[in-house]
C-alpha cells in the first residue's frame, strides 16, 4: 500500500511536471513510465542539479542512481539516435539516488519496457477501481456523486 501511495503522488508530481514540459516542447508526447530496472544515469540538466539528501552538487555530465520503479516523464527524443529524454521527477530519499527533476536519456528499449510497466500498472489500478465500484455499489455513487 505504501509503495503505492508513493507512487501515485509520483505520478501527480509528474503530471504536473509534464505540463510544464509540455509548454516548454512542441512534442506533445509526453508519457509517464517507471525505471524498468535499476541503472546509473548521466545527468543532462544545464549547470546540473543539487541534491538535497547528499548536500552535494551533481554537476551537468555526471552520474546519479536511479533505481527501479522510480516515476519518470518521456519528455521527447534522446540527443543520439536511438534513446528517449526522460526526467524524473520525485523527491529522492536515500543516498547516490538522482535528484528532483534530473533529466537523462534512456536506451529505447529501456523506455519501451519502462512504459509497458507503467501501462500494465495502470491497467491493474483501473480494475482494481471498478472492483471497489461493484462491492460499493450505491455507497460509491453516494459517496462520489457518480453512478456506476
Amino acid at each position: 500500500m505504501q509503495k503505492i501511495a508513493g507512487g501515485t503522488f509520483a505520478a501527480a508530481v509528474l503530471a504536473a511536471s509534464s505540463l510544464w514540459a509540455q509548454a516548454q516542447t512542441t512534442d506533445p508526447g509526453v508519457e509517464l513510465a517507471f525505471m524498468p530496472r535499476t541503472m546509473t544515469v548521466t545527468l543532462l540538466n544545464d549547470g546540473g542539479k543539487y541534491v538535497a539528501i547528499d548536500l552535494k552538487h551533481i554537476p551537468q555530465g555526471g552520474t546519479c542512481r536511479m533505481d527501479k520503479d522510480a516515476a519518470i516523464a518521456r519528455m521527447g527524443l534522446g540527443s543520439s539516435p536511438g534513446t528517449t529524454r526522460v526526467r524524473y521527477a520525485a523527491g529522492q530519499v536515500s543516498a547516490g539516488g538522482c535528484p528532483f527533476l534530473t533529466a537523462f536519456d534512456l536506451p529505447d528499449a529501456d523506455y519501451a519496457a519502462a512504459r509497458a510497466v507503467f501501462l500494465h500498472m495502470k491497467d491493474d489500478a483501473w480494475k482494481k477501481i471498478d472492483e471497489i465500484k461493484k462491492e460499493l455499489g450505491a455507497k460509491w455513487e453516494e459517496v462520489t456523486g457518480q453512478k456506476n
